[in-house]
């Protein structure tokens, strides 16, 4: 925590300079951020552990607004929202996080099927055990909010049933 008061504090110290006039204040100040910004994606990008999120969507070609946009809109909690970034980051507390970075574990093996490293992604998508039937459910609720949604765009009415 201290580390992000200290860039935070930079931050404000290089956009605080002063410029000699307003026009050139304006573009110096969105230069020092856009500046500030890419420096601060290739110190994330060059960690081994918590950069793969961002290596994958730089090696994927996929848009950085679109991607974060949803941190933009400020409709989660601040818990929620963290344990996310946590998850895309690769540092929630998993066994292969355990043995790897906090070197206090023997063993990364998922505890469920054994077989693969336990990370993040393979507790997503990967877990032949999860596959049989959790992913099921959340695949069957994430249809059925798909459904409701573009039932109510469409103005089709939603009856009872169809919610059951």
């Amino acid at each position: 925590m201290n580390s992000k008061l200290k860039a935070a504090a930079k931050i404000t110290e290089k956009l605080s300079q002063p410029d000699e006039k307003s026009d050139v204040k304006q573009d110096g100040i969105q230069h020092k951020k856009e500046s500030l910004g890419e420096s601060l994606k290739k110190k994330w990008k060059n960690k081994v552990q918590h950069g793969q999120y961002i290596r994958n969507i730089d090696r994927q070609r996929i848009s950085d607004e679109d991607t974060f946009l949803w941190l933009s809109k400020g409709d989660l909690k601040a818990e929620t929202e963290s344990e996310i970034l946590a998850a895309q980051d690769q540092a929630l507390q998993t066994k292969y996080y355990a043995t790897k970075i906090l070197n206090i574990g023997r063993d990364s093996k998922c505890r469920l099927c054994q077989q693969f490293d336990e990370k993040i992604d393979h507790i997503m998508s990967a877990c032949p055990i999860l596959a049989k039937d959790q992913y099921l459910k959340r695949y069957d609720i994430v249809c059925a909010q798909i459904h409701f949604n573009i039932r109510k765009e469409t103005g089709v009415q939603l009856d009872k049933k169809t919610l059951v």
